[in-house]
């Protein structure tokens, strides 16, 4: 069988089955179990196929219909500069929290600083930050190990592993300064309702990356509270926020003493990235 109708029954197995974007899945799988870009299944497609890759091809193309991530199927993602390990136990980064690194290195100079990335799931901000910006210091935290085992791969993998520092620990409690220059979380945002209409494929990501209360505003709520604890006056907050959440989450930032509060929209319009520098204490 040749690459061109190998692909082909691929995508027409995955509309069967109902699969969105069945050409994207049946596409990655395939240059996946090839080891090539995608462009290779159009530029060799006479290619031929023997027994044995058709068989191991089916198999994912068997597991996508059962609506298991692609990202998990072939173990990575890409993430602005970088190319990330990902699997089950960690959330898979979407398109729109690039944005929420862009407005970071943006708003922060290329000299050196710290920051502290919470909540950092496969480590895309935290290594992406280092990767952009050689003279940070950046630490990076979460809660769960398993995730933090993805994390600290990746920065290896993209040679920043002895300028992240990763600690287990829930939000910040067992990271030792007050001095950050800048504290960045894409944290768990999505409400009960959000949850439920979610795609089947979410269901394979931890549920405790996603979920943030009844409103998915605790860990906003808690985070902004208590931030103070590990960011210096005049530092700067950057969050990832859900859809109508830019507003609240302003609303919190300027009665805990913030103040220079701008929102980013992303590719669909929605304010998705929330900033806010933190008030220096007066003095006199």
């Amino acid at each position: 069988m040749t690459v061109r109708e190998c692909l082909q029954n691929g995508i027409r197995f995955l509309k069967a089955s109902g699969v969105p974007e069945a050409r994207i899945s049946a596409e990655y799988l395939l240059a996946y179990l090839l080891k090539q870009p995608r462009v290779f299944l159009y530029v060799e497609s006479s290619a031929q196929l023997g027994p044995e890759l058709q068989d191991e091809y089916q198999r994912l193309l068997d597991r996508r219909a059962r609506r298991v991530p692609v990202q998990y199927l072939v173990g990575t993602v890409p993430f602005r500069n970088t190319t990330l390990h990902v699997g089950p136990g960690c959330l898979i980064p979407r398109p729109e929290t690039e944005i929420l690194a862009d407005v970071v290195l943006r708003t922060l100079g290329p000299e050196p600083i710290r920051v502290l990335d919470v909540g950092t799931g496969s480590g895309n901000i935290a290594v992406s930050l280092a990767v952009e910006r050689p003279a940070w210091h950046v630490v990076a935290t979460d809660v769960s190990r398993s995730a933090l085992r993805y994390a600290e791969q990746n920065a290896i993998e993209n040679g920043v592993e002895n300028r992240v520092r990763f600690v287990h620990t829930d939000l910040w409690a067992h990271v030792q300064t007050d001095a950050f220059d800048g504290f960045i979380s894409n944290p768990p945002y999505l409400n009960e309702r959000e949850l439920a209409a979610l795609e089947p494929e979410v269901s394979f990501e931890p549920e405790e990356a996603l979920w943030g209360s009844s409103d998915g505003l605790y860990f906003y709520r808690k985070m902004i509270s208590g931030v103070r604890e590990v960011l210096r006056p005049g530092g700067t907050v950057f969050l990832e926020v859900g859809f109508d959440q830019a507003d609240p989450v302003s609303d919190l930032l300027r009665t805990g003493g913030f103040q220079r509060i701008s929102a980013v929209r992303d590719y669909a319009g929605v304010k998705r990235v929330v900033s806010a520098q933190l008030k220096e204490v007066s003095r006199g």
